[in-house]
Order: structure tokens, then C-alpha cells, then sequence
């Protein structure tokens, strides 16, 4: 069964993670409303009420052209092409359609042409690309468009009395946007004040997850499980060594392509070492110092070297620091690889040790 702390670290961190991706949402929005309250929403609202001043000039320009009453008691507006007024709609009709067939020319090329004025607005005509149709534009303070029909006369200046009608359609579309824009800028106002919901949640999952680290660390710092089974793991395979009946033991291979392996012990500090000489110097791929504690039964690594490489540590598990804490357990991890090796390699006492052993016990006799 694993640990529980760690089980728990890891559901911290993810529920953390998630809850700072939630926060990141909310200021960016937070953000935006801020821009929205400072920049955004005052320049649209800005911007439409100075197009709202412009479309009811022009509107009021309009309704205040006077009407002419023809023959028959109809009333029309005066349509002026160049110097000349044209007083009934009819007259009017044929007028404009014929102005449009003399500048048509001028008109599919690109080109605005200027023809008069109609209820107090400048009346011009140019073609529409997109829709294919010339178009009619009233200038006042702002320019309102329509499409012309070259086929009709007076249905044209019907389209000219329904753009002008539906300016006020427009002054009343824009400002019932910005009421809208009013209302919401007056909420972001509001809402830009809100903080974060969940941030004492986040708050309290960030303490939690500092309180796991801690237990966790003083776990490390306190679990020795992986120096006994090291302890065990080397009585067994260096018992004459690790009890004292002997002080140092040489071991090799058949194969010359595998270092010597040495195992001495000083006191209570246990030195398991591989070795070659290159240049003349004694060369260590690796040399490892631990420390036997024969009361608890485990053993704690000093220090690592590796010659070739140019690595060399030393451990002070007094320290009580984490990173001390990885870095010995590190070590017994690669102890432990590194004495599975040696087992797949099938390492034995020296000959030469043997010979001096025999050496002896015939001195002995």
C-alpha cells in the first residue's frame, strides 16, 4: 500500500492546477472589464451619440424642406438637379432617371456624380460594386444611401423618402443601444469589484498542499526502509566483511573486461570500490563510503566518486535537508542496480586472495 501523503499531494496539486486556470479566467475577464469600463463602452457610447447629433440634424433638415402642392392638390418635395426644380414627384422621377442614363457612363466607371439636392441633402450617385445597382447617397452630416432602379422614375423617389424615414429607425436602434451599453457599463462597474470566489479556497488547498510537503519531507528524512534492505543485501553477499572476519575481500571475473571489485571496512565505514589504474592512477568507477549502523541494521552512504567522470559527493544525513535526503537514497538505488550487476557478472573472491589465505593456514601448521 503506497502512501497516503503522496496519494494526497497529487490530488492537491491537480485540484490547485484546475483552480489557477479558473483564476487566470477570471482576470483575463477581469481584464477586459476593466478595459470595457475605462475605454471600450465611453468611446462606442461616445461615438453613437455623436452619430445620433448627426442623423437627427439631418433629419431635422429634412422634415423642415417645404413641400410643393401640384394641379391635382398633390404635395411632394422639390427635387434640384443642377440649376433646375423640379416640383411634382413625377417630374422629379423622370428628372433623376434621366440624369442617371446621361452619367451612367461616369457612374459604372467609379465615379461619384454630383446632381443636386433633395429635401435640404446633397444628392450624389455612384455605382455599388457588390450589389451591382447604382446607389443614391443624401449627404447632410452624415451620408444615407439607397438603391436607384435606372428602369423607374418616380419608385426612385420613393426610395429617397424611405431613406430619409428610416433615419429615425436608425436614432432610435442607437440609442436604445447605448441605454443597453449604459446599463451594462454601470454592472461592470459592479462586477469589476468582485474578487475571486473560490480564492480562500485556493487559499486553503495551497496551506494544505505546504502541510503534505512538510509530513512528507520529515517521512523521507525519517524512512529508512531502503538502508536496511541495503544492510541486509550486503551481509549476504559480503558476510565475511560485514562481520569483522575479515577487513578487506578482492573480487573478480574470468573476463578481463570487468574491473576487480573491493570490499573493506574501516571501523564502521564499509567501502565498496571498482577499480583500474590509467596513466599510472588509481582510477574508481565507483567508489562508495557507507556508513554501517549494526544496532539498526542499515548502512548509510558518505560519499560517491566516479573518476572518470569527475564526480565526487559527500552526504551528511545530519543535515536534515530534503535534497540530502533524495540524494542518499539516489545512491542506494544505484547500489542496488549496480550490485545486481555484479551478480549478473558472476564476481568471486580473488585467486590471489585465495592463495594467500592457504598461504597461511599452511604457515599455520
Amino acid at each position: 500500500m503506497g502512501n497516503p501523503l503522496i496519494k494526497r499531494e497529487m490530488e492537491l496539486q491537480t485540484q490547485i492546477k484546475d483552480l489557477k486556470s479558473e483564476k487566470a479566467r477570471f482576470n483575463e475577464n477581469l481584464y477586459e472589464l476593466q478595459d470595457n469600463i475605462r475605454v471600450k463602452y465611453p468611446a462606442e457610447i461616445k461615438n453613437n451619440d455623436l452619430v445620433i447629433k448627426h442623423y437627427t440634424a439631418d433629419l431635422k433638415t429634412a422634415e423642415s424642406a417645404q413641400k410643393v402642392v401640384d394641379d391635382e392638390g398633390k404635395e411632394a418635395y422639390p427635387l434640384k438637379i443642377g440649376e433646375k426644380v423640379y416640383n411634382t414627384r413625377k417630374e422629379a422621377g423622370t428628372a433623376l432617371k434621366e440624369a442617371l442614363v446621361k452619367n451612367i457612363g461616369n457612374i459604372m466607371s467609379g465615379g461619384e456624380v454630383a446632381l443636386g439636392e433633395y429635401r435640404g441633402l446633397k444628392l450624389s450617385v455612384m455605382y455599388n460594386d457588390f450589389k451591382k445597382v447604382p446607389q443614391a447617397c443624401l449627404k447632410g452630416e452624415k451620408h444615407h444611401y439607397c438603391d436607384l432602379n435606372i428602369d423607374t422614375d418616380t419608385g426612385n423617389m420613393i426610395r429617397l423618402d424611405n431613406v430619409i424615414g428610416n433615419i429615425q429607425k436608425a436614432i432610435d436602434d442607437l440609442s436604445a443601444k447605448n441605454d443597453i451599453k449604459k446599463r451594462d457599463l454601470e454592472q461592470m462597474k459592479i462586477d469589476v469589484e468582485k474578487p475571486f470566489e473560490k480564492e480562500q479556497v485556493l487559499r486553503d488547498l495551497e496551506s494544505e498542499l505546504e502541510d503534505v510537503h512538510i509530513k512528507l519531507t520529515q517521512f523521507e528524512l525519517t524512512d529508512d526502509t531502503a538502508q536496511k534492505d541495503m544492510f541486509e543485501r550486503l551481509a549476504d553477499s559480503f558476510s565475511e566483511v560485514m562481520t569483522g572476519e575479515k577487513s578487506y575481500v578482492k573480487y573478480e571475473t574470468d573476463s578481463t573486461a570487468f574491473m576487480p571489485l573491493h570490499v573493506e571496512i574501516n571501523g564502521d565505514v564499509l567501502t565498496l570500490s571498482q577499480t583500474t589504474v590509467q596513466n599510472g592512477d588509481l582510477m574508481y568507477d565507483p567508489r562508495i563510503d557507507f556508513k554501517v549502523d549494526y544496532e539498526n541494521k542499515k548502512v548509510i552512504p558518505l560519499n560517491y566518486e566516479n573518476s572518470f567522470t569527475g564526480i565526487y559527493e559527500e552526504y551528511d544525513i545530519s543535515d536534515g535537508k530534503p535534497e540530502t535526503m533524495k540524494q542518499i537514497n539516489d545512491v542506494l538505488a544505484f547500489t542496488d542496480d549496480w550490485m545486481d550487476r555484479i551478480d549478473e557478472q558472476g564476481y568471486s573472491v580473488s585467486k590471489e586472495v585465495v592463495n594467500i589465505e592457504q598461504n597461511r593456514d599452511n604457515t599455520s601448521r
